[in-house]
């Protein structure tokens, strides 16, 4: 006799074990928002230049074929 796979149930859990609600950011000044924006930019536009460097010694090393 072949007897049918077994299908779990749905698992019921209490309302204690559900996700937490997301804690609220922290009230940031407008001007802070600013700076820390302004302090991201100029990281990435270093890590951009950076990287270009990377790009042109690796072309010189390894020259690409046409």
């Amino acid at each position: 006799m072949v007897y049918p796979p077994h299908i779990p149930r749905p698992l019921k859990r209490p309302e204690e074990q559900r996700w937490p609600s997301p804690t609220p950011l922290p009230v940031v000044p407008a001007e802070d928002i600013v700076k820390i924006l302004e302090q991201i930019l100029k990281k990435l536009d270093a890590i951009e230049k950076r990287l270009d460097n990377m790009e042109k010694l690796l072309a010189q090393t390894h020259p690409t074929a046409p």
